[in-house]
């Protein structure tokens, strides 16, 4: 299989893969923008105030070429393995940014794998992807300002919705119920259809959005074997990098950007990702006054970011390692943890006994994080059970080790590569 050769490769079309590809463009060098869901734009397009400025990097896109739809499910130095439609494509770049950004996930409590039950970024998908109107059934939606925007949707869209929050979250609208028990399970059959709280009050439900964690989505960074360290305020496991967003690692001119390195607002993400793309250009001699041009979009990203959030990262890019943290997740021993392999918390505290002390003995004794979606719903809350039963900082835990695909990929496509490469 001959590989698409590029000058710089973009991982992500979030504000951070955007400003890279479109500060990229200019260049003189093939920009290859890469996203694996079918519009642009990624989270800013559903947070408050921040759609404007997506739409804004995606008309700065001319000449940069878009692959949308297209999934990367691997990376080998610098060569990204690609699933377009039944196809995989391989890309040779001079230089990557990976700007595949965060996520959030679902802690597991009772009932949490129920179909209907997903994050409030979850929820805002369905409402994009038109999936949500009247007929959907009540919605109860648990978080603060950015759940209650999501109920004020649902609302509109002709949803009974109820939100579950200690305090009335502003800006929600009067006809949308309001209640402060926390929430308990999630009970149903296949799906949901009720859910109950902590005062012991039933609910009838239909659609359960609920407000999680979001961490740095890393497994193309872990893959390239870059090192990482654990960051509370970054939003978890970050992968290591230095002051121009070169990850540390054995390849060099792979780079990093947006909350991918580090969870920080929109604004912040598109300067990263610009500092990252010049960056980028200037180890490849395409930018002139390189200096000059680094210098000031370093200072945009410091004015860009939450102070705290700006401070922590650039620590991080100096070497520095932040305090260490306990982390801790608790389940009955009923609760599934890897909804994949059908994994529960008394597995985990089986294989405990068998001797797991690290995730990867985890991993071998129970097959967590091995099905379809690859740890991406579970590897948060197992780590934190470890972390916590074992009274270990989870930063002194290593990673579980991230094998290709990092993305589902049909076999036919797997056998159609194989054979390309033997040709």
């Amino acid at each position: 299989m001959t590989p698409v050769a590029v000058g710089i490769a973009v991982v992500g079309a979030g504000p951070a893969g955007l400003a890279a590809a479109g500060d990229a463009r200019t260049a003189g060098t093939r920009v290859l923008l890469i996203e694996e869901r079918p519009a642009l734009g990624g989270r800013a397009m559903i947070v408050p105030g921040a759609r404007g400025l997506a739409e804004g990097l995606m008309r700065d896109l001319g000449g940069v070429e878009v692959w949308r739809n297209s999934p990367v499910w691997a990376l080998c130095g610098r060569t990204l393995f690609v699933l377009r439609g039944d196809r995989v494509e391989t890309v040779a770049a001079d230089a990557v940014i990976l700007a595949t950004g965060a996520r959030e996930t679902l802690l597991p409590f009772p009932g949490w794998t129920l179909g209907g039950v997903t994050t409030v970024e979850g929820g805002w998908e369905a409402v994009r992807a038109g999936r949500v109107g009247p007929e959907a059934g009540p919605a109860v939606v648990v978080g603060g300002l950015f759940a209650a925007t999501l109920a004020n949707r649902l609302h509109e869209r002709g949803l009974v919705v109820s939100v579950i929050a200690p305090d009335r979250p502003r800006g929600l609208a009067e006809a949308v119920a309001h209640v402060t028990a926390p929430l308990t399970a999630a009970h149903g059959t296949d799906v949901v259809e009720e859910v109950s709280l902590a005062d012991g009050a039933r609910h009838p439900c239909a659609m359960l959005c609920v407000e999680s964690p979001r961490s740095p989505a890393t497994e193309l960074a872990r893959q390239a074997g870059c090192p990482s360290l654990y960051h509370p305020l970054l939003g978890g496991f970050v992968p290591r990098y230095d002051p121009f967003m070169m990850l540390h690692g054995p390849t060099a001119r792979v780079f990093i950007a947006g909350d991918a390195s580090g969870l920080d607002n929109p604004r912040a993400a598109a300067e990263s990702g610009r500092l990252a793309s010049r960056a980028a250009l200037r180890v490849l001699a395409l930018l002139p006054d390189a200096e000059e041009r680094i210098a000031e979009v370093r200072q945009r990203l410091r004015d860009a970011s939450v102070p705290l959030h700006a401070r922590a990262r650039e620590a991080l890019m100096t070497g520095a390692v932040p305090d260490e943290v306990v982390e801790r997740w608790d389940g009955l021993p009923e609760t599934v943890v890897c909804p994949c392999e059908a994994v529960t918390a008394g597995d985990l505290r089986d294989a405990l006994e068998d001797g797991a002390r690290t995730p990867d003995d985890i991993v071998r004794l129970t097959g967590c994080g091995t099905g379809v979606c690859r740890g991406r719903r579970c590897e948060g809350a197992m780590m934190r059970w470890l972390s916590g039963v074992l009274e270990t900082p989870i930063g002194r835990m290593s990673q579980p080790q991230v094998r290709p695909p990092v993305r589902p990929v049909p076999v036919a496509a797997v056998v159609q590569a194989a054979s390309a490469d033997h040709a």
